[in-house]
């Protein structure tokens, strides 16, 4: 009785052990070819990304010289005369410079609740 009993758990333990061993090899195998399938799709992205930006560079660089251009002397007077704005360059005597006054002279100043650079008037 006890060979009988022994007899059928070492005819299925060499065919248990094959199985697992199957199913551990496929289920590596499917890891491997998942993560091989994941770093290529993220390999395209990138690819996708870096022509992305590359387009967008260019795009910046024509606008940024299309801005030069527009904002050069020469078209700005062009436009003017274009839009007959009738616009000058003020002359020197018409320019006022204004100039900052430290911050020290304006905390001496005192405090009557208006800004540092409102005049009043006095009577």
């Amino acid at each position: 009785m006890n060979r009988r009993k022994n007899s059928s758990s070492v005819r299925f333990a060499p065919a248990f052990k094959a199985v697992l061993i199957c199913v551990v090899t496929c289920s590596l195998s499917l890891g491997y070819v998942w993560q091989k399938q994941h770093i290529n799709a993220l390999g395209e992205q990138i690819k996708e990304n870096e022509i992305k930006l590359e387009e967008l560079r260019r795009e910046n660089k024509r606008r940024g010289d299309t801005l030069a251009f527009l904002m050069s002397p020469q078209e700005l007077d062009a436009r003017l005369r274009q839009l007959n704005l009738d616009l000058q360059v003020p002359q020197p005597r018409q320019i006022e410079v204004l100039v900052e006054t430290p911050q020290s002279a304006a905390q001496s100043r005192p405090k009557t609740g208006l800004p540092a650079d409102a005049r009043t008037a006095r009577r």
